[in-house]
């Protein structure tokens, strides 16, 4: 069996192992909230929120094992232009502790440490260590080389990016918070002052 094949079915079973194993919090509706495919809308005269507590399943796939991910939609409902900082949004879990999002830099200097980036890199491109390594070696660290850069590539393409949101245009993708406990029932994403309460999907809601 091929190396591409071995790591496809990898992808897959951990893909699986997500899906059954890793919690999912889903939006409880209110008189001001609209659920549209587990997303939770809110919908104010100068924006659009939209949030779900969405799987992340991409590489680095044990991101998963160190934060609670949500997938965001803001839309600029103005005619100048929003300014949407790091702070705008925080998670509460069910005892009122509060969760601050990170920053993409953050996760890289956790999941992809420096000292991987300079033994693959350093390894990989430099000519005189490329004539002294083994082939299978050198293949093996090169895929690892491509991991890297594949999961710098995700972050920065499907994460959340703060900053300014020009008029009737709209920002979407993922934000990162500290795993909430596994024995968590309820969370609430906070978005300028909008409380959006999520319950877990195993947990049936008080009448």
């Amino acid at each position: 069996m091929s190396k591409k094949m071995i790591y496809l079915l990898s992808m897959i079973m951990v893909i699986f192992s997500l899906v059954s194993c890793t919690i999912k919090y889903l939006p409880i509706p209110t008189q001001h909230i609209v659920i549209s495919d587990d997303f939770a809308v809110v919908k104010e005269t100068d924006f659009t929120f939209a949030v779900e507590n969405q799987y992340w399943i991409k590489n680095p796939q044990n991101l998963t094992d160190y934060f609670t991910t949500f997938y965001i939609s803001v839309k600029n409902r103005t005619s100048e232009k929003m300014n949407i900082e790091l702070g705008d949004v925080v998670l509460l879990d069910e005892n009122g502790n509060q969760y601050d999002a990170v920053t993409i830099d953050y996760i890289e200097q956790m999941l992809l440490p420096k000292q991987l980036e300079y033994l693959i890199i350093n390894t990989i491109e430099d000519d005189n260590n490329i004539k002294t390594s083994s082939e299978d070696t050198l293949r093996e660290k090169q895929d690892r080389l491509e991991e890297w850069r594949e999961a710098k590539q995700n972050l920065l393409t499907y994460s959340f990016h703060f900053g300014n949101i020009l008029p009737s245009a709209k920002k979407s993708g993922f934000i990162f918070f500290p795993k909430l406990p596994a024995k968590n029932n309820k969370c609430k994403v906070i978005f300028r002052n909008r409380d959006v309460e999520f319950i877990r999907s195993d947990v049936k809601p008080k009448e």
